[in-house]
């Protein structure tokens, strides 16, 4: 369903209604991890498949590492100049940077920077602290007056705009949902 309404706004609508999309998008992702996470136990929050995966705690935590780096990235970004010169050498589309993050099949192991410290031990904590800074993630972005896709930023898989930076935030939080009801769905989790 995101992918639809993606499509339509990549290069020609304007900045408002790109801004739309991405606060559709970062609300249904906010709104699927908080589902996901908000009536578990300790138990089950601190439950870990195996002793090399995260816990649903971990994971939250991990989700807030990653916002947080990026909307500081964001800001550093929109306090430059934009470089609309830049845009040529975008390759990834709005569809394609989705796909490439929630694409579970694809393991990847994080940086140092973004690994939990098991910090979180209940869900009402640990999903205080995602809404408290998705929102001001959104009252960041809504306050912007800027062309988000006149702002660079390299990744280790390329270049995307501040707009595709947005979206890939959203699609990290899907990706880890995905993997929040992997751990629910998986042998031993507490039932209670």
């Amino acid at each position: 369903m995101c992918l639809v309404f993606l499509g339509a706004f990549y290069s020609e609508n304007p900045v408002s209604t790109q801004k739309d999309d991405i606060f559709e998008y970062l609300e249904e992702t906010g709104e699927g991890l908080e589902e996901s996470v908000e009536s578990l136990s300790e138990a089950q929050m601190q439950f870990k498949a195996n002793p090399d995966s995260w816990s649903v705690a971990e994971i939250v935590e991990h989700i807030n590492i990653v916002e947080g780096a990026l909307k500081s990235m964001l800001e550093a970004k929109f306090a430059e100049d934009p470089t609309p010169e830049l845009r040529a050498e975008v390759k990834m589309t709005d569809e394609d940077i989705i796909a490439f993050i929630t694409d579970r099949s694809q393991k990847v192991k994080t940086q140092s920077q973004f690994e939990p410290s098991a910090k979180y031990k209940n869900a009402d904590e640990a999903l205080e602290a995602f809404k408290d800074q998705r929102e001001d993630i959104v009252d960041f972005l809504k306050d912007s007056d800027v062309d988000m896709r006149n702002y660079i930023n390299e990744f280790p898989f390329g270049k995307i705009d501040a707009c595709q930076t947005v979206l890939f935030m959203a699609g990290h939080t899907a990706r880890h949902t995905e993997q929040i009801k992997e751990i629910k769905a998986s042998a031993g989790f507490p039932e209670d």
